[in-house]
């Protein structure tokens, strides 16, 4: 028992040690990580399968400019045929100040505009281990 309580003390100093260390510190205070995921909003195939090139454009030059990161592809899926309110294939994660910097990237985005899909933000913080 003694064992594991001292474990726990330990992991727990550790935790806030490495969460307050100023390695990265400005990134840190500067910028947060959300998820993104797609969902359709169409049910207009042609309007959805017109839009993605744009789309697609977009988050690549956002890749490559360091806002969006870790983009996921569900390679089993695809969009023949769409639903309101399906997920759609693509998920990835964004790098924002705030919520509504990213929501002002995403909002310009061609999906969006041309109101073919949505989105939701899930706010997960910042990478951590980068800090070692």
């Amino acid at each position: 028992m003694r064992k594991k309580l001292l474990t726990y003390i330990c992991s727990v100093m550790l935790l806030g040690f490495f969460s307050i260390s100023s390695v990265f510190a400005e990134d840190t205070a500067a910028r947060t990580t959300y998820a993104v995921v797609w969902s359709i909003d169409t049910d207009d195939a042609e309007l959805f399968n017109n839009t993605i090139a744009a789309h697609s454009t977009e988050v690549l030059e956002l890749w490559k400019n360091g806002t969006i990161e870790n983009v996921y592809i569900d390679s089993k899926k695809t969009h023949d045929v769409v639903h309101k309110g399906d997920t759609a294939r693509v998920m990835f994660f964004i790098k924002a100040k705030t919520d509504e910097e990213a929501k002002e990237i995403l909002d310009g985005m061609p999906l969006v505009e041309k109101k073919a899909a949505t989105y939701t933000l899930h706010p997960v913080g910042t990478l951590w281990l980068t800090q070692f």
